[in-house]
Formats: structure tokens, C-alpha cells, sequence
């Protein structure tokens, strides 16, 4: 090999080096399949989330925003979207492939962020804790339909949740969802 061929080659292997994690994730990304174990709490989302924390939106149809209308959309804990599910039974979002939160309120925060202006909340505190009054500019309450009430109820791994965002522990693998309930 020629001297003016190692550096060349050094440089080449140093931006395979630094570039291997993004492309590493990026195909992770390109060949993601849905998780198809119903009893898991992570059915129907990316395997690549299989072991990490979610957070999960699901909209009243008629009420979806306008990117989230059909389908799910799965975005990556970096705000990346790489997956929709038309197929899906409900519309709106997962957010995804978090780590190390404890609370609901943390992971639902890192997740909103993540995501830029697209899932805002608007809150209201109250002495029993914390109400989520809009997610993405969805308001429940401002709803009509064959109902008396709405609201954003929120589930974790599958099943409503007895205690509020704010005290809701969470394990490694997580899954959080809101979606609106009526009464």
C-alpha cells in the first residue's frame, strides 16, 4: 500500500466508525415489524420498542388532528417517524424507544418534546392531581356526541390506570396510552 493510500484508508474507517450508530439505527428503523403478541403490552408497535418505554396517543377519529388521521404513526424517541399502520383500529400516534423514566410524567414529557409543537398539552392542577385537558389541541370536554362527558383517561400496559400521571410508576418497558373515555 501506498503512503498516501493509509490516510485515505484511516479516514475512510474513522467516518464508518463515528457513522456506524446512525446507521445502525436507521436500518433498525428500515426493518422494524409490528410486535403480534396480543397479551404483550407492546402489540401492535415496532419490535425495535420491545423492552423500551412508550408513550401512546390515540384521537377520537372524527376529533384526530390532521397528521394523525388514519392509522397510527410511530415516531422514535428522536422525533423521527418511520412507521404508520393504516391498518390500526384507532387513530393518532406512539412515541417511542425511551429509557430510564420512572414516572408518567417524565416519559410523557421526553415524549411530547421529542415531537416538537405536534402533541401539546394543556393541564389544569388540582388538589387530587394532575388533569390533562388537550393533547394536541383535542379537548374532550369541548366534544358532542351520543354522550354525557368526555375526557383523556390513561392506561398503562393495557389497563386503565387508579392513579394520575404524576404518580404513575413506571418499569422498563412501559407502555402508556391516552385515549378519550366517555360517560
Amino acid at each position: 500500500m501506498t503512503d498516501s493510500l493509509k490516510p485515505a484508508s484511516l479516514a475512510v474507517l474513522v467516518i464508518l466508525l463515528i457513522s456506524f450508530p446512525t446507521i445502525s439505527t436507521e436500518w433498525a428503523r428500515m426493518t422494524a415489524e409490528l410486535v403480534d403478541e396480543e397479551e404483550n403490552p407492546h402489540f401492535g408497535l415496532p419490535d425495535i420498542w420491545d423492552g423500551k418505554q412508550v408513550v401512546c396517543i390515540h384521537f377520537p377519529e372524527a376529533e384526530a388532528p390532521e397528521d394523525f388521521e388514519h392509522g397510527r404513526t410511530h415516531i422514535d424517541y428522536d422525533g423521527s417517524e418511520f412507521m404508520s399502520d393504516d391498518e390500526w383500529n384507532e387513530t393518532g400516534a406512539c412515541i417511542g424507544g425511551f429509557s430510564g423514566h420512572d414516572y408518567g410524567w417524565s416519559l410523557l414529557n421526553a415524549a411530547v418534546n421529542s415531537t416538537g409543537d405536534a402533541f401539546q398539552l394543556n393541564t389544569t392542577q388540582y388538589s387530587f392531581g394532575l388533569m390533562v385537558d388537550s393533547i394536541a389541541g383535542v379537548n374532550p370536554s369541548q366534544m358532542s356526541g351520543n354522550f354525557s362527558g368526555a375526557y383523556w383517561s390513561l392506561y398503562h400496559n393495557g389497563a386503565l390506570s387508579l392513579i394520575g400521571i404524576t404518580e404513575l410508576e413506571l418499569d422498563s418497558d412501559s407502555v402508556i396510552t391516552w385515549r378519550v373515555d366517555t360517560w
